[in-house]
């Protein structure tokens, strides 16, 4: 079990950094939020699963799981939206 825990924070925290790296390095606004709602999610979910297999504890990890995977889509839809509404412009790739 020890070392499915140490697999899954490792995976966890790899998948965070990465993105954490794609909010610095994507060229625009909404190749971000992206990176934000997407990586993030899916590295705290594995991070999660780590917690309640180390801690034999089932139900607030699996309930944030839930929670997060609902709201995170319906928050980026919302946030792009506004952001096209405010007219933030698109990357438009230099040649």
């Amino acid at each position: 079990m020890n070392l499915l825990v140490a697999i899954l924070v490792l995976l966890g925290s790899f998948v965070m950094l990465l993105a954490a790296i794609g909010l610095v390095r994507f060229p625009d606004f909404y190749t971000r939020i992206h990176a934000a709602g997407k990586a993030a999610s899916f590295g705290l979910m594995l991070l999660l699963l780590a917690f309640a297999i180390h801690f034999n504890t089932w139900l607030k990890p699996l309930l944030v799981i839930v929670f997060i995977f609902l709201t995170t889509p319906i928050a980026m839809y919302l946030i792009s939206r506004v952001a096209s509404r405010l007219k933030i412009p698109y990357w438009q790739r230099q040649k």
